[in-house]
């Protein structure tokens, strides 16, 4: 208990150090040399980071704010164009408020990322939060923004989104596999800096992966190494989604629909006085439980304690129809296929191919076929 306590201390200590960093008071002088040396020295290192500079850390902190200053100053050309729509569209907002717009608590994302690039700054002005762009980042950015500059951002967004996509799907994904896809998909190779660059980008703005060394991972992904082993193991190819699929997949927090689901919510619906919002987190708990290989009467019985079953009829119907609904998910294991088109892709192989119910499963589980999909 007592280190619980240390933990939870040490935590909030660094919450208000960041906070403190974040908010500090706004000069009269609102230039970019000023908000840097309000910045650590680590702080300073991080932005040149960004742009791929190093040598920083040797330099002692004048001289550190002037190469960064400077390297900011060369480079917002650059920045601007690895940005997506949702970025771009907040620096068009904080541009029409003269550089200067009040903070709204949804807009951290957002402040943090173009923090991290020296191109805005948060900081309070007679009590009050904003986010301030530097005097003379205004004039350049306002030139940069032209119609090529938003298509790219629309380009960008797409990109982040699509191997957003491809990970909700898949679970786990090597970032050389990614990269192929993402240029079979929009057909036309990108450059590999770039691609990376973007994929680090979506993971800083918030959308459902993390990077994990050369590959990238959900973040509902609970078991790493299970969900690869079921990978390797599964002989089908990967389910190839079009872009337009693979876009949607990406929104951040997105939870996939289909017959089957719409079907169970309206059961529940005329059985149960539910909250539909309530319903809809119980849903997406279900088919995260699902995707992460628990066992499906195990997955079900969880779902049901929510409900006052009145009968065990009422029950097996539940039972019956979250089964259908769990076989109709797309798996991480069965690499973006439903257990409903794996088996049905296993029935037209078997009418091709007589199959003994003891040999070897086709989908290739390493059970009996009886015991699989038989």
């Amino acid at each position: 208990m007592e280190d619980k306590n240390k933990l939870q201390e040490e935590i909030m200590k660094a919450d208000n150090k960041n906070v403190e960093k974040m908010w500090k008071d706004i000069d009269e002088n609102c230039t970019l040399k000023t908000f840097l040396e309000k910045m650590t020295k680590d702080e300073l290192v991080k932005i040149a980071k960004r742009y791929s500079v190093r040598g920083i850390t040797t330099l002692k902190k004048a001289d550190a704010v002037e190469r960064v200053m400077n390297v900011i100053l060369e480079n917002t050309k650059v920045a601007l164009e690895l940005m997506e729509e949702g970025i771009l569209r907040y620096i068009e907002e904080l541009l029409k408020e003269s550089g200067l717009k009040k903070y709204q608590c949804n807009e951290m994302i957002y402040i943090n990322y173009l923090r991290n690039r020296g191109l805005a700054f948060s900081g309070v002005k007679n009590d009050e939060a904003f986010v301030v762009m530097p005097e003379e980042l205004k004039g350049v950015i306002s030139l940069q923004l032209n119609k090529e500059l938003k298509d790219r951002a629309r380009l960008n967004e797409e990109v982040i989104k699509a191997i957003s996509g491809m990970v909700y799907y898949y679970g786990i994904c090597k970032i050389d596999f990614i990269k192929s896809n993402i240029e079979n998909i929009f057909g036309t190779s990108f450059d590999e800096a770039y691609i990376n660059t973007l994929i680090a980008n979506g993971e800083e703005l918030g959308y459902d992966y993390v990077i994990d060394g050369d590959m990238l991972c959900n973040i509902d992904v609970e078991d790493t190494e299970k969900i690869l082993k079921l990978q390797e193991e599964c002989k089908n190819d990967y389910y190839k989604f079009d872009k337009k699929s693979l876009i949607k997949a990406g929104k951040i927090d997105f939870v996939e629909e289909n017959k089957q689901g719409a079907k169970l919510e309206k059961v529940l619906g005329e059985l149960f006085v539910i909250d539909k919002n309530i319903l809809k987190e119980e849903m997406d708990g279900f088919i995260v439980a699902i995707k992460n290989e628990v066992e499906k009467s195990e997955a079900i019985d969880i779902f049901l304690q929510a409900y006052e079953i009145q009968s065990e009829e009422e029950r097996n119907i539940f039972v019956y129809e979250l089964e259908l609904f769990a076989k109709s998910i797309r798996k991480w294991s069965l690499k973006g296929y439903t257990e409903d088109e794996i088996q049905k892709a296993n029935a037209r192989v078997v009418n091709e191919v007589k199959i003994g119910r003891n040999d070897p499963c086709i989908c290739g589980s390493g059970k009996k076929y009886k015991k699989c999909c038989g």
